[in-house]
Order: structure tokens, then sequence, then C-alpha cells
């Protein structure tokens, strides 16, 4: 006599096999059953995942918050996770003769209910070990629309550390004068996975705005800092326009060289000009963004090639704009 996932009774399925999931994994058994998609839903699963992928989630107020999502930690998940990948077909379709007459995209335009505040949660990996952590606030208010928009994250190496959150050494032997060697910035290249998170309060949804792994990695000629970019490029405010999320990390080298540690991570949005965008520009497509109103989607994806694609499109781009008005 065969024996069902139905005949199991539900608080061994909850209590022993659902906690074994990963996050992924719980989505697609969620599909296969209204049964199981019931039992899936337990936020006490989803918390769990969540706060072991996310740590800096732990702060009780980005907690609080997250519990009143339409679905609590399951709608955070899902909002998160994904990376954001850009259509870049459309960009292909457009000819270098239109860009001086480019129109705003009209899907940009809508208005947002505006939120007055913004909150990043930064998690970075090193070979899947969590060694820095840590939740900023942003207040949207007063002059952030019309100024430069920019989060930067400043710290010191973890023995003095006194900010809130998590900081760790990295566990690698660096020259304390010429800094890391090229094996060793291609390793931190393989290995440091970074995740930026921004929360919308007010609308109660969640972006992850990293390319997960860095684009680059290079070592900073005068203070021998490692240097590691993380992008995701993202649609602009004109139909022919695309812009950058650059996420900058610096490490410093510990005493001795014995070690590195996190010194300073920056948030920025560029254009294909190298233009910072403002706030008021940001919000306009951040919102956009997280409701996937243009050419992004959210996906998860398993290589990287998906997620480079659009930065090389970028990249093309800029430059075929640059000898266009340079010949104008």
């Amino acid at each position: 006599m065969s024996t069902s996932l139905a005949d199991i009774h539900p608080h061994i399925i909850q209590t022993h096999i659902l906690p074994r999931l990963d996050g992924p994994s719980l989505l697609s058994t969620a599909t296969t059953s209204s049964y199981l998609q019931t039992l899936c839903a337990d936020d006490n699963l989803w918390s769990h995942i969540c706060r072991s992928t996310w740590p800096s989630i732990l702060d009780p107020r980005l907690d609080h918050l997250i519990s009143t999502f339409p679905a609590g930690h399951q709608s955070f998940f899902q909002d998160s996770f994904p990376a954001l990948i850009t259509d870049v077909n459309h960009y292909n379709t457009i000819l270098p003769s239109t860009w001086s007459s480019s129109k705003p995209n009209s899907s940009l335009c809508s208005s947002h209910p505006c939120t007055s505040e913004l909150i990043s949660a930064i998690d970075i990996c090193y070979q899947n070990d969590i060694i820095y952590s840590r939740v900023e606030f942003t207040d949207t208010t007063h002059d952030f629309l019309w100024s430069p928009f920019w989060v930067e994250l400043k710290d010191d190496p973890p023995i003095n550390r006194l900010i809130p959150g998590i900081s760790r050494w990295i566990d690698l032997k660096v020259d304390e004068l010429l800094g890391a060697n090229k094996a060793t910035l291609l390793h931190l290249k393989e290995y440091l996975t970074l995740s930026w998170i921004l929360i919308d309060p007010t609308r109660k949804q969640a972006v992850n705005l990293s390319s997960m792994r860095p684009v680059s990695v290079m070592q900073h000629w005068m203070t021998n800092d490692s240097l590691l970019e993380y992008v995701t490029v993202l649609p602009g405010c004109f139909l022919d326009d695309m812009v950058q999320c650059r996420i900058e990390v610096a490490l410093g080298v510990g005493g001795g060289g014995v070690g590195l540690y996190m010194k300073e991570v920056v948030l920025k949005f560029e254009d294909l000009h190298c233009n910072c965008l403002n706030g008021k520009e940001f919000l306009v497509i951040l919102q956009s963004v997280i409701s996937e109103e243009t050419n992004v989607r959210r996906k998860v994806v398993d290589d990287d090639e998906e997620r480079w694609r659009s930065y090389r499109m970028f990249k093309e781009m800029k430059i075929e704009k640059m000898a266009w008005h340079n010949q104008t």
C-alpha cells in the first residue's frame, strides 16, 4: 500500500521536512498542491530562511517592518532573493540618430506615493560565511530630491568597531605595504558576494540592487585598498537610456598584513554620461523597478552570464553615445 505526502501528519512535514529546504525549494514545493501551499506559507519557515540568508534583517525595526509585508517574510524573500535582469534587446533597436530627441519613458512618469525613508540591508559574505552586515536608514525629505544620490558606509577594523551590526576579518595574508596581489584579487572576485536590499517601507516592497558577484576588482594605487565593484544595469528615465547601480567596496589591510576588513561601502547611480542621479531621479527609477514596470524583471539566475550581459551592453552604449556626442 503506497503512502502519499498527504498521509503524513502536517506537524511532521512542518517541523522535520520543510525546514530542511532553502527558499527556492520551498517556493517550488508550494506549487505542487494546495495542501503543501498552505503548509509552506508558514511565516516561521520564511523568517528562518530570511534571517539566515540576510542577518541584517535581525534589526528589530526591520524585522517588524517585514512582518507587515503582504505575506510577511515570504513576500520579502520573493522580492529580495532574485536578481534584477534588464532586457537589453530593446536597446539594440534604438538608432543613434534618435538620441537627441529622446522622450521620457512614459512608464517612468507615473506618480508613485513618496516615501519619507528608505532602508538598506547590506550583507557581505566571504566563501558563504557572513563577514559584514548592516542596516542603514536614508531620509528622503528635505534636500534629498535635488542632491546627488549617494549612500556611503564607512567602517573601522573589527577590533575597533562601534557601529551596530556584524564585521569580521577576511582571513587572508596580504602585504601591508603593497596590498593584495593579482591572485588574491581574483580570489576575492570569486568568493566575495554582496547583497544590498533596498526597502520601501511605505509600499512594503523590496528589491536587491546588487550583482551579487563583483564585475571588477583592482588595487588602489595610493592606499593599497582592494576595490571591488558590483554593478546592476537598469532602465533610465528616457527610452534610450540606461543607468547603472554601482556598489563600490573598499577592503583595508589589517596591521602586519594579517587579514582584510570592510573599510567602505558606497552605493550610487550613474547614467551613460557618468553623471550621478539625484534623489528624485533615483526614486522614480526605483519605484518602477520595484514594480517591474519597465524592461526589467526579477529572476533567479544560476550563473553570472545573464547578470553581466546588460553590463556589457551598458559599456558599449556608453562608448557609442560618447562617440556620437563628439561628432555632433
